[in-house]
């Protein structure tokens, strides 16, 4: 199963994610995923976490969940 990481905030893309085959993990958890889905930059001030991510990072910000979801195809397609 491919894996996607994606934002807390973001359920309803986290099931229409799950509903297209893609396990959809925490972002905390995004070793091997093919893609991290978030809904933009986050200020942490009290949980200062360094987080390293190597693949896509789609923002989810004004985008529709088809178009999220044919961007984490797309970056399927090039891994």
């Amino acid at each position: 199963m491919v894996k996607v990481a994606v934002d807390e905030g973001l359920s309803g893309l986290r099931n229409l994610l799950t509903s297209e085959g893609f396990e959809v993990v925490h972002p905390e958890n995004a070793s091997g995923a093919v893609a991290l889905v978030t809904n933009g930059l986050q200020e942490n001030m009290l949980n200062m976490q360094e987080m390293t991510f190597r693949g896509p990072v789609i923002d989810a910000r004004g985008k529709t969940p088809g178009e999220i979801l044919a961007a984490v195809r797309a970056a399927l397609e090039r891994r």
